[in-house]
């Protein structure tokens, strides 16, 4: 079995080389095809998904006019949104038994089949469930197969050593491990002292991890000189880029969620939309910022049809490498993570978290940061070094950015940088404030 799945993932490697359209009506046509055979499937057999379109007195052709429902929705109707007759407490029990005996290589297995299964960060107050059925997972493999390696596809022919440094292995790559190609998982609750030390004795062709702990490991010793370093479950910003490209290599980035497989890199390095699986709509936010809603047209165990994302998207002009999927300038934070402060006028404003974050990157010498709004017009500021010209800079920075934006003066409040607890996703700009009481945190 392991070589008829390492057969059907090289297939869907090679498929995708024929999905990097060079049209965009090319790549609309496709797509739209794909969603009216996907569509019909998933109300056929998803009954949450039925009732949404009943609900909205919709026909399934109208898909796009469907009303977006949101992680929260999703988990609560899991029972009857999924496609395999699958129960959330069974799915949380594998994933949760998962992580804490962090052995992730048991499936959860039914009569339906066997489902790779996993938890969400829980960055939004909920820890979401996904759920992978075995051709979604090849499929999955071969995508990231055929846009990740190194020298496709001369690099199969040679010996590569792909090493994950995450929070929580799926198994997806298992079934293409071979001869040529190596996995390494790396858990990044380990300390870091360790896992620095692997990393240097690997030595990997190919480098996967969030920049925060790449960054620590880079800043701890490790030397690799992979070929390609790819930035996955964070945002990668600037300094990020910077550091990783001078300590280890070029950087690429992979906008991945709980959600699916969102953005992925090109040939020039720019993080294009995974359109030819994934259909995005777009809610403006203003200011050029937008929020996705997104239907992914494969995925069929647990189907995502017109679900709205909490990330914030700001969309770059075509890229020089000519795919005719957009390309993401960057992804600016989630929206409950925006900054709301009053304005001198007397109004509101919202702040992106990306020009928070662009602020404190002028700050000489700060090499981590988290900016949180605690109060209406109050910002907490811990600091990496927390030094008296380190915290008058920031200080400085923010009000700077924050006056330009129209919001009165807030009260910063600055300190050192708390340790962070391993195995979480960094946030550098968060708000736990909310208008009337209460918090996210």
């Amino acid at each position: 079995m392991p070589d008829l799945d390492r057969l059907v993932v090289l297939a869907h490697a090679l498929r995708e080389g024929r999905l990097l359209f060079r049209e965009r009506a090319a790549l609309e046509r496709y797509a739209a095809r794909l969603a009216h055979e996907h569509l019909r499937w998933v109300a056929a057999h998803s009954p949450y998904t039925a009732s949404r379109f009943l609900q909205a007195s919709l026909p399934l052709r109208a898909w796009r006019d469907l009303p977006p429902v949101g992680k929260a929705e999703m988990t609560a109707h899991f029972d009857v949104l999924n496609t395999a007759g699958l129960r959330l407490e069974e799915v949380r029990r594998v994933a949760r038994q998962a992580e804490e005996s962090r052995d992730f290589s048991p499936e959860l297995v039914t009569p339906a089949g066997r489902f790779t299964v996993g938890l969400s960060t829980g960055t939004s107050g909920t820890r979401g469930v996904f759920v992978v059925g075995r051709a979604e997972r090849l499929a999955w493999a071969g995508v990231m197969l055929r846009r990740l390696l190194p020298g496709w596809p001369l690099g199969l022919l040679r010996p590569a050593r792909v090493a994950f440094v995450l929070r929580a292995e799926g198994g997806l790559y298992r079934s293409v491990q071979g001869r040529h190609l190596s996995f390494h998982f790396l858990d990044l609750l380990r300390p870091v002292s360790e896992l620095a030390r692997e990393l240097t004795k690997l030595d990997p062709t190919l480098l996967v991890g969030p920049p925060s702990v790449l960054r620590a490991l880079l800043e701890t010793g490790a030397r690799a000189h992979p070929e390609r370093v790819v930035s996955v479950a964070e945002v990668l910003d600037p300094d990020d880029r910077r550091a990783l490209a001078a300590g280890f290599g070029p950087v690429a980035e992979v906008y991945q969620a709980t959600e699916g497989l969102l953005g992925l890199p090109c040939a020039h390095g720019s993080l294009h939309l995974n359109e030819a699986h994934v259909h995005f709509d777009f809610e403006d936010l203003g200011g050029g910022h937008l929020r996705p809603v997104v239907t992914d047209l494969r995925r069929r165990v647990q189907p995502l049809i017109r679900h709205r994302l909490d990330d914030v998207l700001v969309l770059d002009t075509p890229c020089p490498c000519g795919l005719a999927a957009r390309r993401v300038a960057h992804i600016a934070g989630r929206q409950d993570d925006a900054l709301q402060l009053p304005t001198r006028a007397g109004g509101q404003v919202t702040v992106w978290p990306d020009f928070l974050r662009g602020a404190l990157d002028r700050v000489p010498g700060l090499r981590e940061y988290r900016a949180e709004q605690t109060g209406p017009r109050t910002l907490a500021l811990g600091l990496d070094p927390d030094g008296a010209e380190v915290r008058a800079a920031a200080a400085a920075e923010v009000s700077r950015a924050l006056a330009r934006s129209g919001a009165t003066e807030p009260e910063v409040v600055c300190g050192p940088l708390p340790p962070a607890v391993p195995g979480t996703k960094r946030r550098r700009v968060v708000r736990t404030w909310q208008d009337g009481g209460g918090g996210d945190a």
